[in-house]
Protein backbone atom coordinates (compact mmCIF):
# COMPACT_ATOMS: atom_id res chain seq x y z
CA UNK A 1 0.00 0.00 0.00
CA UNK A 2 1.00 3.45 -0.22
CA UNK A 3 0.67 4.42 3.08
CA UNK A 4 3.49 1.70 3.73
CA UNK A 5 5.77 3.00 0.81
CA UNK A 6 5.62 6.82 2.40
CA UNK A 7 6.28 5.39 6.25
CA UNK A 8 9.25 3.43 5.04
CA UNK A 9 11.22 6.25 3.52
CA UNK A 10 9.97 8.45 6.52
CA UNK A 11 11.50 5.87 9.18
CA UNK A 12 15.03 6.02 7.34
CA UNK A 13 15.45 10.06 7.70
CA UNK A 14 12.68 10.99 10.34
CA UNK A 15 13.21 9.83 13.59
CA UNK A 16 10.46 7.16 13.98
CA UNK A 17 8.43 8.45 11.32
CA UNK A 18 6.87 11.68 13.12
CA UNK A 19 7.99 15.66 13.35
CA UNK A 20 6.21 14.94 17.02
CA UNK A 21 6.71 12.13 19.49
CA UNK A 22 2.98 11.77 20.08
CA UNK A 23 1.73 11.67 16.43
CA UNK A 24 4.34 8.76 16.32
CA UNK A 25 1.61 6.76 18.00
CA UNK A 26 -1.18 7.82 15.65
CA UNK A 27 0.85 5.50 12.90
CA UNK A 28 -0.75 2.40 15.18
CA UNK A 29 -2.21 -0.07 14.34
CA UNK A 30 -0.65 0.61 11.08
CA UNK A 31 0.89 3.28 9.25
CA UNK A 32 -0.78 6.43 9.09
CA UNK A 33 -0.53 9.05 6.15
CA UNK A 34 -2.95 11.64 5.94
CA UNK A 35 -3.72 13.30 2.65
CA UNK A 36 -6.65 15.66 3.11
CA UNK A 37 -8.81 16.73 5.51
CA UNK A 38 -12.39 18.93 5.30
CA UNK A 39 -15.00 19.36 8.03
CA UNK A 40 -14.85 16.26 10.05
CA UNK A 41 -13.59 13.96 8.06
CA UNK A 42 -9.82 13.26 6.83
CA UNK A 43 -8.41 10.74 4.75
CA UNK A 44 -4.86 8.93 3.95
CA UNK A 45 -3.31 8.47 1.06
CA UNK A 46 -4.53 4.85 0.71
CA UNK A 47 -8.32 6.78 -0.12
CA UNK A 48 -9.77 5.80 2.80
CA UNK A 49 -11.94 8.06 4.83
CA UNK A 50 -12.53 8.87 8.73
CA UNK A 51 -14.27 10.86 11.21
CA UNK A 52 -12.07 12.29 12.90
CA UNK A 53 -12.23 12.98 16.57
CA UNK A 54 -8.50 13.69 17.10
CA UNK A 55 -8.99 17.39 15.14
CA UNK A 56 -4.70 17.58 15.67
CA UNK A 57 -4.99 17.41 19.57
CA UNK A 58 -7.63 19.72 19.21
CA UNK A 59 -6.84 23.09 17.46
CA UNK A 60 -9.67 22.26 15.00
CA UNK A 61 -13.02 23.83 16.57
CA UNK A 62 -14.61 24.61 13.13
CA UNK A 63 -13.72 22.04 10.39
CA UNK A 64 -10.72 21.68 9.01
CA UNK A 65 -10.12 23.86 5.95
CA UNK A 66 -12.85 26.36 7.06
CA UNK A 67 -13.42 28.23 3.83
CA UNK A 68 -13.83 31.46 5.67
CA UNK A 69 -10.38 31.33 7.81
CA UNK A 70 -8.53 30.05 4.51
CA UNK A 71 -9.61 33.07 2.37
CA UNK A 72 -8.40 35.35 5.31
CA UNK A 73 -5.15 33.74 5.37
CA UNK A 74 -4.67 33.96 1.96
CA UNK A 75 -5.56 37.86 1.76
CA UNK A 76 -2.80 38.25 4.32
CA UNK A 77 -0.60 36.57 2.38
CA UNK A 78 -1.25 38.54 -0.73
CA UNK A 79 -0.56 41.59 1.63
CA UNK A 80 2.60 40.14 3.39
CA UNK A 81 4.05 36.99 4.57
CA UNK A 82 6.39 37.93 7.61
CA UNK A 83 7.28 41.36 8.01
CA UNK A 84 9.84 40.53 10.94
CA UNK A 85 10.23 44.09 11.76
CA UNK A 86 8.21 46.52 13.98
CA UNK A 87 4.74 46.07 14.32
CA UNK A 88 1.47 45.26 12.16
CA UNK A 89 -1.91 46.70 12.88
CA UNK A 90 -2.88 42.88 12.39
CA UNK A 91 -1.63 41.85 15.94
CA UNK A 92 -2.74 44.89 17.65
CA UNK A 93 -6.25 44.32 16.40
CA UNK A 94 -6.15 40.48 17.40
CA UNK A 95 -4.16 41.46 21.04
CA UNK A 96 -7.16 44.05 21.59
CA UNK A 97 -9.67 41.33 21.01
CA UNK A 98 -7.51 38.92 23.26
CA UNK A 99 -7.52 41.69 26.04
CA UNK A 100 -11.54 42.13 25.55
CA UNK A 101 -12.13 38.41 26.39
CA UNK A 102 -9.34 36.88 28.46
CA UNK A 103 -10.51 38.15 32.09
CA UNK A 104 -6.64 38.15 33.09
CA UNK A 105 -5.18 39.64 29.90
CA UNK A 106 -4.30 43.56 30.37
CA UNK A 107 -1.35 42.20 27.77
CA UNK A 108 -0.36 40.23 24.91
CA UNK A 109 2.47 38.79 23.60
CA UNK A 110 1.88 36.26 20.01
CA UNK A 111 4.12 33.01 20.05
CA UNK A 112 3.90 30.23 17.81
CA UNK A 113 3.07 26.95 20.06
CA UNK A 114 1.86 26.07 23.90
CA UNK A 115 5.23 25.02 24.76
CA UNK A 116 7.00 28.84 24.21
CA UNK A 117 4.13 30.58 25.56
CA UNK A 118 4.65 28.04 29.14
CA UNK A 119 8.18 28.81 28.78
CA UNK A 120 7.53 32.65 28.67
CA UNK A 121 5.36 32.28 31.44
CA UNK A 122 7.39 30.36 33.88
CA UNK A 123 10.89 32.64 33.23
CA UNK A 124 8.42 35.69 33.78
CA UNK A 125 7.39 34.46 36.85
CA UNK A 126 10.95 34.22 38.08
CA UNK A 127 12.12 37.49 36.86
CA UNK A 128 8.99 39.55 38.83
CA UNK A 129 9.37 37.27 42.40
CA UNK A 130 13.25 36.54 42.32
CA UNK A 131 12.64 33.02 42.67
CA UNK A 132 13.56 29.88 41.06
CA UNK A 133 11.18 27.12 41.92
CA UNK A 134 8.19 26.05 39.84
CA UNK A 135 5.00 24.47 40.99
CA UNK A 136 3.18 21.91 38.75
CA UNK A 137 0.24 19.00 39.10
CA UNK A 138 0.47 15.41 38.18
CA UNK A 139 -1.26 15.27 34.75
CA UNK A 140 -1.10 18.32 33.41
CA UNK A 141 0.95 19.09 30.58
CA UNK A 142 2.75 22.05 29.53
CA UNK A 143 5.11 21.12 26.51
CA UNK A 144 8.36 19.87 26.26
CA UNK A 145 10.75 22.33 27.89
CA UNK A 146 13.03 21.03 31.03
CA UNK A 147 11.13 22.73 33.86
CA UNK A 148 7.64 21.00 32.85
CA UNK A 149 8.36 17.51 31.48
CA UNK A 150 7.96 15.75 34.66
CA UNK A 151 5.03 13.75 35.77
CA UNK A 152 2.53 14.17 33.06
CA UNK A 153 1.81 10.39 32.62
CA UNK A 154 3.51 8.95 35.61
CA UNK A 155 3.75 5.34 36.16
CA UNK A 156 1.65 3.64 38.87
CA UNK A 157 4.91 2.84 40.83
CA UNK A 158 6.66 6.36 40.47
CA UNK A 159 3.78 8.46 42.12
CA UNK A 160 4.67 10.39 44.45
CA UNK A 161 8.09 10.95 43.03
CA UNK A 162 9.66 13.85 40.64
CA UNK A 163 9.24 11.99 37.42
CA UNK A 164 11.06 13.01 34.21
CA UNK A 165 9.31 12.23 30.50
CA UNK A 166 13.02 12.60 28.49
CA UNK A 167 16.82 12.37 29.13
CA UNK A 168 18.81 15.08 28.67
CA UNK A 169 16.86 17.36 31.21
CA UNK A 170 19.20 19.61 33.19
CA UNK A 171 19.73 18.40 37.06
CA UNK A 172 18.42 22.07 37.64
CA UNK A 173 15.12 21.51 36.14
CA UNK A 174 14.75 18.28 38.65
CA UNK A 175 16.24 21.03 41.85
CA UNK A 176 13.71 23.53 41.12
CA UNK A 177 10.65 21.94 40.03
CA UNK A 178 7.53 20.63 42.47
CA UNK A 179 4.85 17.75 41.00
CA UNK A 180 1.89 17.83 43.55
CA UNK A 181 -1.25 15.85 42.76
CA UNK A 182 -4.26 17.84 41.15
CA UNK A 183 -7.26 18.64 43.64
CA UNK A 184 -5.23 18.27 47.05
CA UNK A 185 -5.42 22.02 48.47
CA UNK A 186 -4.09 20.88 51.85
CA UNK A 187 -0.90 19.42 49.60
CA UNK A 188 -0.36 22.19 47.92
CA UNK A 189 -0.94 24.69 51.41
CA UNK A 190 1.49 22.13 53.15
CA UNK A 191 4.35 23.12 50.44
CA UNK A 192 3.34 27.09 50.91
CA UNK A 193 3.56 27.19 54.47
CA UNK A 194 6.77 25.42 54.01
CA UNK A 195 8.93 26.51 51.05
CA UNK A 196 6.74 29.51 50.03
CA UNK A 197 9.78 32.08 50.15
CA UNK A 198 11.40 29.23 47.24
CA UNK A 199 8.13 29.22 44.47
CA UNK A 200 8.27 31.64 41.85
CA UNK A 201 4.93 30.15 40.05
CA UNK A 202 2.29 27.63 40.22
CA UNK A 203 1.24 26.67 36.70
CA UNK A 204 -1.68 23.96 35.66
CA UNK A 205 -4.15 23.48 33.16
CA UNK A 206 -7.58 24.05 35.06
CA UNK A 207 -9.11 21.07 33.55
CA UNK A 208 -6.06 18.29 32.97
CA UNK A 209 -6.96 17.59 29.38
CA UNK A 210 -3.86 15.56 28.61
CA UNK A 211 -4.95 12.83 30.37
CA UNK A 212 -8.01 12.80 29.39
CA UNK A 213 -10.17 15.12 31.82
CA UNK A 214 -9.97 15.86 35.43
CA UNK A 215 -12.60 18.46 36.92
CA UNK A 216 -10.67 20.71 39.16
CA UNK A 217 -12.38 21.20 42.50
CA UNK A 218 -13.14 24.86 43.15
CA UNK A 219 -11.73 24.56 46.51
CA UNK A 220 -8.68 23.61 45.04
CA UNK A 221 -8.35 26.39 42.75
CA UNK A 222 -9.44 29.19 45.23
CA UNK A 223 -6.70 27.64 47.21
CA UNK A 224 -4.28 27.91 44.48
CA UNK A 225 -5.20 31.97 43.78
CA UNK A 226 -5.74 32.44 47.70
CA UNK A 227 -1.89 30.98 48.87
CA UNK A 228 -0.22 32.48 45.08
CA UNK A 229 -1.47 35.73 46.08
CA UNK A 230 -0.82 35.50 50.01
CA UNK A 231 2.91 34.56 49.50
CA UNK A 232 3.47 36.67 46.00
CA UNK A 233 3.98 33.46 43.53
CA UNK A 234 2.71 33.97 39.96
CA UNK A 235 -0.61 31.88 39.36
CA UNK A 236 -0.55 30.68 35.53
CA UNK A 237 -2.92 28.92 33.97
CA UNK A 238 -2.21 26.99 31.01
CA UNK A 239 -5.80 27.20 29.19
CA UNK A 240 -3.98 25.97 25.48
CA UNK A 241 -6.59 23.89 25.51
CA UNK A 242 -9.86 24.92 27.30
CA UNK A 243 -9.47 28.88 26.32
CA UNK A 244 -12.12 29.14 22.92
CA UNK A 245 -12.94 25.31 22.57
CA UNK A 246 -14.66 25.29 26.22
CA UNK A 247 -15.25 29.42 26.60
CA UNK A 248 -13.91 32.42 24.61
CA UNK A 249 -13.35 33.77 27.75
CA UNK A 250 -11.42 30.85 29.05
CA UNK A 251 -12.34 28.49 32.02
CA UNK A 252 -11.24 30.76 34.22
CA UNK A 253 -14.47 32.98 33.59
CA UNK A 254 -17.14 30.39 34.57
CA UNK A 255 -14.66 28.66 37.99
CA UNK A 256 -14.38 32.38 38.98
CA UNK A 257 -10.82 32.37 39.47
CA UNK A 258 -8.35 34.69 37.69
CA UNK A 259 -4.57 33.80 37.33
CA UNK A 260 -1.90 36.67 36.80
CA UNK A 261 -0.69 34.88 33.22
CA UNK A 262 -2.57 32.93 31.05
CA UNK A 263 -0.93 30.60 27.80
CA UNK A 264 -3.43 30.36 25.10
CA UNK A 265 -3.69 28.56 21.88
CA UNK A 266 -4.74 25.52 19.84
CA UNK A 267 -8.40 26.33 19.08
CA UNK A 268 -8.44 30.24 18.37
CA UNK A 269 -6.36 29.49 15.30
CA UNK A 270 -8.72 27.13 13.95
CA UNK A 271 -5.16 24.84 12.84
CA UNK A 272 -2.89 27.75 11.87
CA UNK A 273 0.44 28.34 14.16
CA UNK A 274 -0.19 30.45 16.99
CA UNK A 275 -0.39 30.98 21.09
CA UNK A 276 -0.09 33.76 23.28
CA UNK A 277 0.94 34.57 26.59
CA UNK A 278 -0.86 37.24 27.89
CA UNK A 279 -1.55 38.86 31.90
CA UNK A 280 -1.73 41.42 33.97
CA UNK A 281 0.12 44.69 33.04
CA UNK A 282 1.81 44.89 36.05
CA UNK A 283 4.17 41.28 34.94
CA UNK A 284 3.89 41.59 31.10
CA UNK A 285 5.38 44.99 30.77
CA UNK A 286 8.31 43.39 31.83
CA UNK A 287 8.92 41.58 28.56
CA UNK A 288 11.59 43.32 26.33
CA UNK A 289 12.20 45.57 29.69
CA UNK A 290 14.62 42.97 31.21
CA UNK A 291 12.77 39.54 30.13
CA UNK A 292 13.79 38.32 26.56
CA UNK A 293 10.85 37.05 24.77
CA UNK A 294 11.78 36.45 20.84
CA UNK A 295 10.90 34.39 17.88
CA UNK A 296 11.29 35.09 14.26
CA UNK A 297 7.66 33.86 13.95
CA UNK A 298 6.21 35.26 16.69
CA UNK A 299 3.02 36.84 15.15
CA UNK A 300 2.99 35.43 12.40
CA UNK A 301 0.51 37.58 10.22
CA UNK A 302 -1.13 33.82 9.03
CA UNK A 303 -1.78 32.58 12.32
CA UNK A 304 -2.90 36.08 13.49
CA UNK A 305 -5.48 36.22 10.41
CA UNK A 306 -6.68 32.78 11.02
CA UNK A 307 -7.21 33.81 14.64
CA UNK A 308 -8.97 36.95 14.25
CA UNK A 309 -11.67 35.27 11.55
CA UNK A 310 -12.14 32.15 13.92
CA UNK A 311 -12.82 34.36 16.93
CA UNK A 312 -15.20 36.13 14.64
CA UNK A 313 -16.78 32.65 13.38
CA UNK A 314 -17.03 31.44 17.01
CA UNK A 315 -19.03 34.82 18.37
CA UNK A 316 -21.26 35.16 15.32
CA UNK A 317 -21.97 31.34 14.76
CA UNK A 318 -22.79 30.60 18.61
CA UNK A 319 -19.91 27.69 17.80
CA UNK A 320 -19.09 26.71 21.60
CA UNK A 321 -22.56 26.33 22.82
CA UNK A 322 -23.38 23.76 19.86
CA UNK A 323 -20.12 21.64 20.23
CA UNK A 324 -21.01 21.66 24.22
CA UNK A 325 -23.54 20.47 23.56
CA UNK A 326 -22.73 17.58 21.02
CA UNK A 327 -20.21 16.55 23.12
CA UNK A 328 -22.49 16.39 26.15
CA UNK A 329 -24.52 14.01 23.82
CA UNK A 330 -21.63 11.55 22.89
CA UNK A 331 -20.44 11.26 26.72
CA UNK A 332 -24.33 10.71 27.72
CA UNK A 333 -24.92 8.53 24.97
CA UNK A 334 -21.37 6.56 25.85
CA UNK A 335 -22.65 6.25 28.99
CA UNK A 336 -25.74 5.01 28.31
CA UNK A 337 -23.62 2.07 26.31
CA UNK A 338 -21.31 0.38 28.78
CA UNK A 339 -23.88 0.75 31.14
CA UNK A 340 -26.28 -1.57 29.05
CA UNK A 341 -23.56 -3.66 27.70
CA UNK A 342 -22.10 -4.40 31.29
CA UNK A 343 -18.57 -3.11 30.48
CA UNK A 344 -15.89 -2.11 32.93
CA UNK A 345 -15.23 1.60 31.68
CA UNK A 346 -16.08 4.73 32.25
CA UNK A 347 -16.38 8.21 30.27
CA UNK A 348 -14.66 11.35 31.33
CA UNK A 349 -14.40 15.01 29.81
CA UNK A 350 -16.13 18.71 30.21
CA UNK A 351 -18.16 19.64 27.02
CA UNK A 352 -17.15 19.24 24.15
CA UNK A 353 -14.12 16.60 25.16
CA UNK A 354 -14.75 12.74 26.11
CA UNK A 355 -12.44 9.88 26.60
CA UNK A 356 -13.47 6.60 27.29
CA UNK A 357 -11.24 4.92 29.67
CA UNK A 358 -10.90 0.97 30.47
CA UNK A 359 -11.72 1.66 34.22
CA UNK A 360 -14.03 2.13 36.87
CA UNK A 361 -14.72 4.78 39.82
CA UNK A 362 -13.89 8.94 39.65
CA UNK A 363 -11.47 11.03 38.43
CA UNK A 364 -9.98 13.23 41.43
CA UNK A 365 -6.39 13.54 40.10
CA UNK A 366 -4.05 11.16 38.25
CA UNK A 367 -3.59 8.40 40.16
CA UNK A 368 -7.02 7.69 39.08
CA UNK A 369 -5.85 7.56 35.41
CA UNK A 370 -2.41 5.83 36.03
CA UNK A 371 -3.44 2.05 36.32
CA UNK A 372 -6.17 2.70 33.51
CA UNK A 373 -6.35 -0.50 31.26
CA UNK A 374 -4.42 0.83 28.11
CA UNK A 375 -4.39 -2.56 25.74
CA UNK A 376 -8.02 -2.61 26.32
CA UNK A 377 -8.20 1.01 24.74
CA UNK A 378 -5.47 0.40 21.65
CA UNK A 379 -7.63 -2.87 20.65
CA UNK A 380 -10.80 -0.47 20.79
CA UNK A 381 -8.54 2.33 18.57
CA UNK A 382 -7.78 -0.27 16.57
CA UNK A 383 -11.39 -1.76 15.45
CA UNK A 384 -13.16 2.00 15.49
CA UNK A 385 -10.12 2.89 12.83
CA UNK A 386 -11.41 -0.12 10.68
CA UNK A 387 -14.60 1.20 10.83
CA UNK A 388 -13.31 4.38 9.55
CA UNK A 389 -13.17 6.21 13.32
CA UNK A 390 -9.81 8.32 14.09
CA UNK A 391 -8.57 9.18 17.48
CA UNK A 392 -5.17 8.58 18.92
CA UNK A 393 -4.98 5.30 20.43
CA UNK A 394 -2.87 7.21 23.58
CA UNK A 395 -5.03 6.13 26.16
CA UNK A 396 -4.34 9.22 28.16
CA UNK A 397 -5.67 11.25 25.86
CA UNK A 398 -8.87 12.47 24.44
CA UNK A 399 -11.56 12.97 22.00
CA UNK A 400 -13.07 16.06 20.69
CA UNK A 401 -15.94 17.29 18.58
CA UNK A 402 -16.42 20.18 16.36
CA UNK A 403 -18.72 22.52 14.64
CA UNK A 404 -18.75 20.01 11.81
CA UNK A 405 -19.74 17.20 13.56
CA UNK A 406 -23.22 15.83 13.51
CA UNK A 407 -26.00 13.56 15.37
CA UNK A 408 -24.83 11.73 12.27
CA UNK A 409 -21.15 11.22 13.27
CA UNK A 410 -22.83 10.27 16.63
CA UNK A 411 -24.93 7.73 15.36
CA UNK A 412 -22.01 6.19 13.95
CA UNK A 413 -19.64 6.43 16.86
CA UNK A 414 -21.92 4.54 19.06
CA UNK A 415 -23.11 1.67 16.16
CA UNK A 416 -19.51 1.16 15.60
CA UNK A 417 -18.62 1.17 19.48
CA UNK A 418 -21.98 -0.56 19.86
CA UNK A 419 -19.94 -3.50 17.97
CA UNK A 420 -16.47 -3.57 19.26
CA UNK A 421 -16.84 -3.13 22.89
CA UNK A 422 -18.85 -6.70 23.66
CA UNK A 423 -15.25 -7.88 22.48
CA UNK A 424 -13.54 -6.16 25.44
CA UNK A 425 -15.47 -7.14 28.41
Amino acid sequence: MRSDEIYKRGSEIIPKAAQTGLRSETHYPEPFIPETAYGCKIKDVNGKLYTDYHLAFGPIILGHNYPEVNEAVKEQVDRGVLFGAGMCELEVEVAEKLVSLIPSAEMVNFVNSGTEATYHAIRLSRAYTGREKIVKFEGCYHGWHDYVAFNVNTPSDKLGKLYPHSKGILKAAFDTTIALPFNDSDAFKELMAEKHDEIAGVILEPIPHSVGAIIPKKEFLKTLRKETKTYGSLLIFDEIITAFRHNIHGVQEEFGVIPDLTTIGKAMGNGYPIAALCGKKEFMSMIHNGVLVSGTYSGHPAGLAATKKTIEILEREKVIPYISRLGEEYKKALRDLIEDLNITARVVGYKSIFALQFAQGEVVDYSDIAGIDKGKFRKFTAEMRRRGIFFTPNPMKRCHVSLAHTEKELNEYLDAASEILPSLK
